[in-house]
């Protein structure tokens, strides 16, 4: 028995933390690391929407994962309870992800293991024989219909195991793919998400004298829910996810191979780049690396886009257009709407900045078809408060009328001004990408 002990002691596994295969939500990853956050930063913390990162967005995430009770023990010696801290293992995930074309983002993660303790010495266990780079995973996703509000998306994902001797792989064993379906909508400030998937391993050889066979092929599925509170640029989040086994494999732990697991938690925007991410959860079913109790936090950076600004749209414009026609549901007779993302400002401010003379170029050209009155209309996110944003977005507003008067001598009679701050957004207020696309300008000409 002692021989078995110091066997487990020196080759057992990756098992407390929660690094999950890259891009696909939940319970991913060579050993059933049941924590995993999103590459892209969207929406939820470890479950997919159908929303892809936008071309030329990168998001950079920080993820630190404080489990307790995680390690698997093989007799009934173990002492751990709900009440009880047998075991802890501290970890940390760094996670980039990049939007690439229209519907289409990657991702990478690098999950590291930074400390473990067990209290509890006696009886056969598995446990990390040192700390360091666990696993590499690579991810992807495309969005096969929908928008910010919805939709469904393809992702697939690969882990590649860096744990030596890990007996739930096996000698030898192959990468892990995962092939999952994300769907979700939006009804109001409620966002709803899903994912279900399969995860096809290549085990290896069983490692001699182990208590356990190599992981098989595993169904995958999760769930969450968000709340988003515009006022506190805060969203609540409450997430569930599991695997279960689709083949039987021989095991004497003291877990089960199925594991499901809960998470409540909240992002809140520090700034229109930096989200900050707090939560904690619990094992459901005391499975494979189900922990009693979890704690997590995490920081995602998101900026760009580095290229394809006229993504931004909802609609493609012409080629080389700096303006986007908009469609209303029941257009009024003689009246256009113009939607742009392509005039810039001043932080805090309504000093133009950047391509603003060739928009409002484009602009004037529509309005030489003839027309009785320009109204436009400044748009905001919703960080900051909502009187702040109403007065900044009739600021800039009134910044562009003004520069209309002066370069193109129109009658100030004929343009109209109003601010609607954050009351009107097109994206989700929730994420960087969304806010974006909120901070605009629209033009309604009236013929």
């Amino acid at each position: 028995m002692t021989k078995s002990i110091r066997w487990w002691q020196a080759t057992c596994i990756l098992f407390a933390m929660n690094f999950p295969l890259g891009a696909s939500a939940n319970v991913i990853g060579t050993d059933m690391q049941n924590f995993n956050a999103t590459t892209s930063g969207l929406d939820f913390v470890t479950v997919h929407s159908s929303e892809t990162l936008r071309p030329g967005i990168i998001n950079l995430g920080l993820f630190f994962n404080y489990a307790v009770n995680t390690l698997p023990y093989f007799d009934s010696l173990n002492t751990q309870s709900r009440t009880n801290f047998n075991d802890t293992v501290l970890g940390a995930d760094l996670n980039a992800g990049i939007g690439l074309m229209r519907n289409w983002d990657v991702g990478v993660s690098f999950p590291q293991i930074l400390t473990q303790s067990v209290r509890d010495q006696n009886g056969p266990r598995g446990e990390f024989v040192q700390t360091g780079s666990a696993e590499v995973r690579l991810n992807t996703k495309y969005r096969l219909l929908g928008d910010d509000s919805g939709g469904v998306a393809a992702i697939a994902s690969i882990g590649l195991n860096r744990i030596e001797n890990n007996p739930w792989v096996g000698t030898g064993g192959g990468p892990t793919i995962n092939l999952e379906m994300a769907a979700d909508t939006t009804i109001d400030r409620i966002a709803l998400g899903a994912n279900v998937g399969y995860r096809i391993r290549n085990p290896g050889t069983p490692i001699a004298f182990s208590q356990v066979q190599p992981l098989k092929d595993q169904i995958i599925a999760s769930g969450a829910v968000s709340y988003h509170v515009p006022a506190w640029n805060t969203k609540f989040i409450g997430e569930v996810f599991g695997s279960f086994p689709s083949q039987q494999t021989t095991s004497n732990s003291d877990r089960t191979l199925s594991s499901m697991e809960a998470l409540l938690g909240a992002k809140h925007d520090l700034t229109q780049n930096l989200a900050l991410h707090a939560g904690g959860g619990a094992g459901i079913i005391k499975g494979v690396a189900s922990p009693d109790w979890r704690v997590y936090t995490g920081l995602n950076y998101t900026f760009g886009p580095l290229w394809g600004a006229n993504e931004l749209n909802d609609q493609a414009g012409a080629s080389g257009s700096h303006l986007v026609k908009i469609i209303p549901p029941e257009p009024a007779p003689q009246v256009e709407r113009f939607r742009t993302q392509h005039i810039h400002f001043a932080f805090d401010s309504d000093e133009m900045l950047g391509t603003y003379a060739a928009v409002l170029a484009e602009l004037v050209e529509h309005l030489g078809k003839g027309f009785k009155q320009l109204v436009i209309e400044g748009h905001t996110d919703s960080i900051g408060s909502v009187a702040y944003n109403d007065r900044l977005s009739l600021q800039r507003a009134n910044a562009i009328k003004a520069y209309l008067l002066k370069k193109y001598k129109i009658e100030p009679q004929r343009i109209a001004t109003i601010g609607y701050g954050p009351r009107r957004p097109v994206g989700d207020n929730g994420n960087y990408q969304g806010r974006q696309r909120n901070r605009r300008v629209e033009f309604e000409i009236k013929r």
